[in-house]
């Protein structure tokens, strides 16, 4: 049982993060499975398991706080759902060296124009129609292969220019979309023989757990942090995030 209050911790305090900043709950769980010695198929299946029921309740507390911009909510789920199908069935060959350097030097690059627009409060300006979209394939693409959905598509929104409450709440909300594709995928990749997960599910039963129990009262909170967050202060803070993620990523690897 102490790893399932372990896990419960890291489940809170992911989702706190992730809730209030549209990210880190799939990088800090997943990097913690990693580390157990968890295979990274396992790893990204475990994850958008316990991600189903955060994620839910995310959604719905940033779906109360009108944390969201319809138009780019709907680009989200549709395309982020296609591209974490394509990533989580076809694309698995992708993981590797150049790819993770590929993330990185995106996170860094759109993570520093954020803190910049923050440090100049620059007024955000209206996006490309196609550009929600593009975002959010990539996310799900980058979710599929065993990546992290929220680093891509928050800060390509909020880089774009999309007011960080809107960009978090609309990312928060279409991930919930995401994860039931991915996980699904992964589901049907087992039923039909395909699964090269390389362990068996039970291993990560009492961490998905603790995920989910210790995600779900942290996810409640994301949608009101989103909403009394100064905007120029959360700003700056997502885009320190990002690159602290790609330098994290970086070391790690």
């Amino acid at each position: 049982m102490s790893e399932f209050w372990t896990f419960a911790l890291v489940g809170f305090l992911a989702q706190i993060v992730d809730g209030s900043l549209g990210m880190g709950f799939g990088i800090i769980s997943s990097s913690v499975l990693l580390a157990q010695g968890v295979p990274p198929a396992l790893a990204s299946a475990s994850v958008n398991a316990a991600k189903i029921p955060t994620t839910f309740t995310a959604a719905a507390s940033h779906f109360v706080h009108k944390n969201l911009t319809r138009d780019i909510l709907i680009a989200l789920c549709i395309f982020g759902g296609l591209g974490g199908f394509l990533g989580a069935v076809l694309l698995t060959s992708l993981k590797g060296k150049l790819l993770a350097n590929m993330i990185n030097v995106y996170l860094v690059l759109v993570g520093g124009l954020i803190i910049y627009r923050g440090l100049r409060d620059i007024v955000p300006h209206s996006l490309p129609r196609y550009f929600p979209g593009f975002v959010g394939f990539a996310g799900g693409l980058i979710e599929g292969i065993g990546g992290s959905w929220g680093p891509i598509v928050t800060t390509g929104l909020m880089g774009g220019g999309v007011p960080s409450r809107y960009a978090i709440g609309s990312t928060n909300i279409a991930e919930f979309v995401v994860s039931i594709t991915v996980f699904l995928s992964f589901v049907g990749a087992f039923l039909t023989g395909h699964w090269q997960g390389g362990a068996d599910w039970k291993q990560t039963f009492l961490p998905v757990a603790g995920l989910v129990i210790g995600g779900l009262p942290a996810a409640l909170a994301g949608g009101w942090l989103s909403k009394i967050a100064p905007r120029r202060e959360l700003t700056i803070v997502v885009g320190m995030l990002a690159v602290g993620i790609a330098v994290f990523r970086y070391l790690s690897a």
